[in-house]
């Protein structure tokens, strides 16, 4: 079985094109939340992943412009965050909110003897947790895992690629696919082909996503500071 697995996408439909592209073809889509926000095409996100039969769950992200709430991004990002939350809800349909809502916070993926569990932040926590990181020390990796259901457990939130051992479990962070912040602006994902597990990226042309950037209803300093959040920010 040959799967893709994604997050982060933030509303960025040509990451995942490029991904697509450079994948060719899967048995299926694994999702670890956060389809929307920031970027400028939430619509097109959730058709591509709507279209894929993706199975997913929510982020922070979805939960914020689905049902009204806070996001709590980072600092840095807080008020964008926001913001954009606010523009991105209203260039969904009814239908595409009900689908971000109808997302869990966390799930068990199982087919031919795979069991994948999907979290977007942690277990424990699955909307706001940031600890889970590289550089996550043992103890602390293990103590956020403890009760993890499945051998793989598939995360997101931090936009940081991670694949860690924490005894008999493989976690594994695919980073974002649409807003990387580990210094790597291409576009992040992993791929799970029987056993085997890759991190993995692809390199796009961001003309159009920074020519779309411009439209967000953002002041000149909000537009600058969202453009640093794309050219390899760190935040």
């Amino acid at each position: 079985m040959r799967l893709l697995l994604l997050s982060d996408i933030h509303a960025n439909p040509w990451a995942l094109e490029a991904i697509e592209r450079q994948v060719g073809r899967v048995d299926g889509v694994l999702f670890a939340g956060d389809a929307v926000n920031y970027g400028p095409e939430p619509g097109a996100v959730l058709d591509w992943l709507l279209e894929r039969r993706a199975v997913g769950v929510r982020g922070n992200h979805d939960q914020a412009v689905a049902f009204g709430t806070d996001p709590q991004a980072t600092p840095a990002k807080a008020a964008l965050a926001r913001k954009l939350a606010n523009w991105a809800r209203e260039q969904l349909s009814s239908g595409q909110v009900a689908y971000l809502r109808s997302l869990p916070l966390h799930l068990i993926w199982e087919a031919l003897g795979l069991r994948v569990e999907l979290v977007h932040a942690t277990p424990h926590d699955p909307l706001y947790d940031y600890r889970l990181r590289p550089e996550t020390d043992e103890t602390l990796l293990a103590e956020l895992c403890a009760g993890s259901k499945a051998p793989l457990l598939l995360v997101g939130h931090t936009h940081l690629p991670l694949l860690r051992q924490a005894g008999k479990l493989r976690v594994v962070n695919p980073g974002s696919a649409g807003q990387p912040l580990d210094g790597d602006p291409r576009a992040a994902y992993a791929l799970l082909e029987g056993e085997a597990l890759q991190l993995r990226r692809v390199e796009y042309d961001r003309t159009p996503l920074f020519r779309a950037l411009q439209r967000l209803p953002l002041t000149p300093v909000e537009q600058e500071a969202l453009y640093r959040i794309y050219w390899q920010a760190q935040l």
